[in-house]
């Protein structure tokens, strides 16, 4: 198996499973904590968005 496909998935589940902890978190919380799970959100997205193109292509 490609490293790079086994490390990117690896990532990228770490990254979706923090935003769905978080998001869990975030409907109970402050405001500040809200804010603070939008970003994780966007960065899970964001990885998403860089390390996916990279599966098609191996």
């Amino acid at each position: 198996m490609n490293d790079n496909i086994l490390w990117g998935g690896i990532g990228v589940l770490l990254a979706v499973g923090g935003a769905a902890v978080i998001g869990l978190e975030m409907t109970q919380a402050d405001p500040l904590t809200q804010i603070y799970g939008v970003g994780v959100i966007l960065a899970a997205l964001l990885t998403v968005l860089i390390v996916a193109p990279s599966f098609r292509a191996n």
